[in-house]
C-alpha cells in the first residue's frame, strides 16, 4: 500500500478503500468508482449473492 498524497494535505490514512476492497475480493465481488471532477466521487460495492434453498439451509 502506498499513499497517493501526503497525509498533511488529507486526513486518514489512506487505507480504507484498499481494505473494502480486499473483502470485496474474498467475497467473490468488487468496487467500481464513478467520478466527477470538482464535484466528488461514488464508490459501490458489489458482492454475488449466493443461492441457498430454503429446504437444504440448516437450522440457526
Amino acid at each position: 500500500f502506498k499513499r497517493l498524497h501526503p497525509s498533511s494535505k488529507f486526513e486518514g490514512s489512506g487505507i480504507g478503500l484498499a481494505i473494502c476492497r480486499k473483502i470485496a475480493t474474498k467475497h467473490g465481488g468488487y468496487i467500481f468508482a464513478d467520478s466527477t471532477p470538482g464535484k466528488g466521487s461514488v464508490f459501490s460495492v458489489a458482492i454475488p449473492k449466493e443461492h441457498v434453498p430454503v429446504h437444504s439451509a440448516q437450522p440457526a
